[in-house]
């Protein structure tokens, strides 16, 4: 009874120290993961709502893009030619400027060579060559006038011939007129013009008419 006596307050007063103890750990371990977790859920806002500079500005995306055609030399060098001036303005130009076939044959070697040969242009304007093309015959097309033979002959003649988008873009009655068209073909013999054409960005400034826009400024 005397050892009881004797040390019940300082047992009483260690175990309560051992009691306060607990407690401080808990909430200070509690608070703490609280706070951690309150971190990470604002990081993780923070990280939802922070711009992507890949969406904002994604490579080949208009205006990032087209603001790039427009400082190019290429761009510069045509803005400066007056047969691509009149090109924007030609009608069968605008026809199928709205065409991406047409660009893509644009682009093609083949397409791009016989643009330049004075006999296929001539065939192109025949009657013979427009009804064949009405009728999707253009790969069979009988050569009626003798002189056009020759073309018979080239590679990039009967490439051309036999490819389904140019036999789709020569249905349309605008293709006929282009043929006609003088800045058509000085376009077509610029390699300013040949390396932009495939361009998606440099075809939208043709479909929206900003290039003519744009050198009127400069």
């Amino acid at each position: 009874m005397t050892f009881l006596r004797k040390w019940r307050f300082p047992i009483l007063i260690a175990s309560g120290l051992i009691a306060a103890g607990g407690l401080v750990y808990f909430a200070n371990t509690h608070v703490s993961n609280s706070k951690t977790q309150g971190a990470i859920g604002k990081r993780d806002v923070y990280r939802d709502g922070q711009d992507n500079s890949a969406d904002v500005a994604t490579p080949g995306s208009a205006p990032v893009a087209t603001q790039a055609i427009l400082e190019s030399s290429d761009y510069k060098e045509l803005a400066k030619n007056q047969a691509f001036q009149e090109l924007l303005q030609d009608s069968s130009f605008t026809k199928l400027a709205g065409d991406k076939a047409f660009y893509q044959l644009l682009s093609d070697r083949s397409f791009q060579e016989m643009s330049q040969n004075k006999l296929f242009l001539e065939l192109v304007r025949t009657q013979g060559f427009q009804q064949s093309a009405h009728q999707g015959l253009l790969g069979s097309m009988h050569m009626q006038d003798t002189r056009f033979l020759e073309l018979t002959k080239l590679e990039s003649y009967n490439r051309l011939m036999n490819n389904a988008r140019f036999q789709n873009v020569a249905r349309n009655e605008a293709f006929a007129g282009l043929f006609s068209s003088n800045a058509f073909r000085l376009n077509m013999e610029q390699r300013s013009f040949s390396n932009l054409v495939s361009n998606a960005a440099f075809q939208g400034i043709l479909v929206n008419g900003m290039a003519s826009g744009r050198s009127s400024h400069e």
